[in-house]
Parts: C-alpha cells; sequence; structure tokens
C-alpha cells in the first residue's frame, strides 16, 4: 500500500511538472541559428539540414557507442570464445 501511495505522488508531481511546461513556438535557437546562415548551409529543408549537416557527427557517435554495446553484451555473454 505504501508503494502505490509513493507511486500516486509521483505520478502526480510528475503531471504537475507536464502541466506547466511552455509548448509556445520559439524562434531563437537553432532556428535563429539556420535562418542566419541560411547561405552556408545550401540546404532548403531544415530537418534534412539538421540530419545531414550537423548532426552528422552525433549519429556517427551514438552508431558507435551502439555497435560497442553490442559487442561487448556479445562478449561478456561468452559467445565470443
Amino acid at each position: 500500500m505504501k508503494k502505490r501511495a509513493i507511486s500516486l505522488i509521483l505520478v502526480l508531481i510528475l503531471a504537475a511538472l507536464l502541466l506547466h511546461l511552455d509548448f509556445s513556438v520559439s524562434y531563437t535557437g537553432s532556428y535563429a541559428y539556420y535562418v542566419s546562415n541560411w547561405a552556408d548551409v545550401k540546404i532548403p529543408n531544415l530537418v534534412t539540414a539538421i540530419l545531414a549537416d550537423w548532426r552528422v557527427y552525433d549519429s556517427m557517435g551514438e552508431a558507435i557507442i551502439l555497435f560497442a554495446a553490442v559487442a561487448g553484451a556479445y562478449l561478456v555473454s561468452e559467445g565470443g570464445e
């Protein structure tokens, strides 16, 4: 019963926090950077520009980490003998 009460309190706190978030449109940050450097990027679509130009190193790093995790799990599970 005590765990249910704690869980309910945590869910209510999370719901209150989510309801107070500001979901208004903001044209600052990455959008402002993209618009101000439009000529340098040379990609007309915002999503494509972010994925192809700015996030390529982040995506490559994530792929390397995923490969390392899979290889480590394979070796730890005695599959690499």
